[in-house]
Protein backbone atom coordinates (compact mmCIF):
# COMPACT_ATOMS: atom_id res chain seq x y z
CA UNK A 1 0.00 0.00 0.00
CA UNK A 2 1.02 3.47 -0.62
CA UNK A 3 1.74 6.24 1.49
CA UNK A 4 -0.28 8.29 -0.14
CA UNK A 5 -3.26 6.20 0.23
CA UNK A 6 -5.91 6.84 3.21
CA UNK A 7 -8.80 4.91 3.45
CA UNK A 8 -11.87 6.87 3.38
CA UNK A 9 -13.48 6.63 7.31
CA UNK A 10 -15.62 8.39 9.16
CA UNK A 11 -13.33 8.67 12.22
CA UNK A 12 -11.13 11.74 12.95
CA UNK A 13 -7.52 11.36 11.82
CA UNK A 14 -4.22 12.03 13.83
CA UNK A 15 -2.32 15.03 12.65
CA UNK A 16 1.08 14.17 10.77
CA UNK A 17 4.39 13.12 12.60
CA UNK A 18 6.87 15.31 13.59
CA UNK A 19 10.13 14.16 13.85
CA UNK A 20 13.34 16.17 15.60
CA UNK A 21 17.06 14.63 15.95
CA UNK A 22 18.00 15.43 19.37
CA UNK A 23 21.87 16.48 20.72
CA UNK A 24 22.37 13.62 22.22
CA UNK A 25 21.36 11.36 18.58
CA UNK A 26 17.79 9.97 19.64
CA UNK A 27 15.11 11.02 17.52
CA UNK A 28 11.66 12.74 18.93
CA UNK A 29 8.63 11.95 17.72
CA UNK A 30 5.31 13.59 18.12
CA UNK A 31 1.99 12.99 16.93
CA UNK A 32 -0.59 15.58 18.63
CA UNK A 33 0.04 15.82 21.79
CA UNK A 34 1.91 12.44 22.46
CA UNK A 35 5.74 11.83 21.99
CA UNK A 36 8.48 9.47 22.13
CA UNK A 37 11.76 8.42 21.27
CA UNK A 38 13.77 6.47 19.42
CA UNK A 39 18.03 5.65 19.50
CA UNK A 40 17.84 5.24 15.86
CA UNK A 41 15.84 6.65 12.34
CA UNK A 42 15.39 3.15 11.49
CA UNK A 43 12.95 3.11 14.61
CA UNK A 44 10.78 5.74 13.31
CA UNK A 45 8.42 4.23 11.41
CA UNK A 46 7.06 1.84 13.94
CA UNK A 47 7.16 4.75 16.50
CA UNK A 48 5.19 6.42 14.29
CA UNK A 49 2.76 3.73 13.92
CA UNK A 50 2.16 3.51 17.41
CA UNK A 51 1.59 6.73 18.38
CA UNK A 52 -0.84 7.23 15.48
CA UNK A 53 -2.33 3.83 17.19
CA UNK A 54 -2.82 5.17 20.27
CA UNK A 55 -3.66 8.92 19.44
CA UNK A 56 -6.47 7.57 17.07
CA UNK A 57 -7.57 5.10 21.14
CA UNK A 58 -7.69 8.23 22.56
CA UNK A 59 -9.66 10.16 20.65
CA UNK A 60 -12.03 7.50 19.37
CA UNK A 61 -15.90 8.68 19.54
CA UNK A 62 -17.09 8.45 22.49
CA UNK A 63 -14.16 8.26 24.20
CA UNK A 64 -14.73 9.94 27.85
CA UNK A 65 -11.85 11.93 29.74
CA UNK A 66 -11.28 12.44 32.95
Amino acid sequence: MSADYVTPTDEPQPPNAKILNQEDGSVRVSVGEYVGFVSSHHLVLPKINQLNNYWRKMHAPGKKTG
